[in-house]
């Protein structure tokens, strides 16, 4: 887990990306643009992980936020109150509300950002389909935990001791 300070440059371009999207909590709470203050996290995430690996380009396709050494990175990012333990989990939601949704990424990179948005941590990352065959499957609606629902879609989840650290995408020869 590698904690980062979180610059005003990071904040700024995340809010930069926001003016010109419109924000409806009317498209469902688990689709991209319901929400704006869980959009900012998403791209303060980005500008996280790409200061991090030194990857001066966003590529925000649908299916993946960034590519490095030749890797696709779909970056999961969530608000906190506090440094995350390492039997937190880490979801990827489903807006395939029958069943899973897997997006076109090689890797998922997971981070949790404190609510004021001072510093958050690089949690770690895996391989896609490795998180699906270790991930639990939680239909919407359903416990995981004592205290936590899933009340937005269905969702993959998996103990954040699970992950590698990023380290693995500059060994990794895919």
């Amino acid at each position: 887990m590698q904690e980062i300070l979180i610059s005003d440059q990071m904040r700024n371009i995340a809010n930069q990306k926001t003016i010109h999207l419109q924000f409806d909590q009317n498209r469902g709470l688990s689709k991209f643009g319901s929400e704006k203050k869980r959009t900012i996290v998403g791209y303060i995430g980005e500008q996280m992980v790409m200061d991090f690996l030194k990857i001066e380009t966003l590529d925000d396709q649908f299916n993946f936020d960034l590519t490095y050494e030749g890797k696709r990175l779909e970056v999961k990012t969530i608000s906190c109150k506090f440094k995350p333990y390492p039997h937190y989990l880490c979801t990827v939601n489903s807006h395939n509300l029958d069943g899973i949704h897997k997006q076109s990424a090689d890797y998922y990179v997971f981070l949790r950002i404190l609510n004021d948005q001072s510093k958050g941590w690089i949690l770690g990352c895996i391989p896609c389909p490795e998180f699906f065959k270790k991930g639990k499957f939680i239909e919407k609606g359903s416990q995981v935990v004592k205290g936590v629902q899933f009340v937005k879609a269905n969702a993959t989840v998996l103990p954040i001791n699970q992950l590698r650290s990023l380290d693995i995408l500059k060994l990794d020869g895919k």
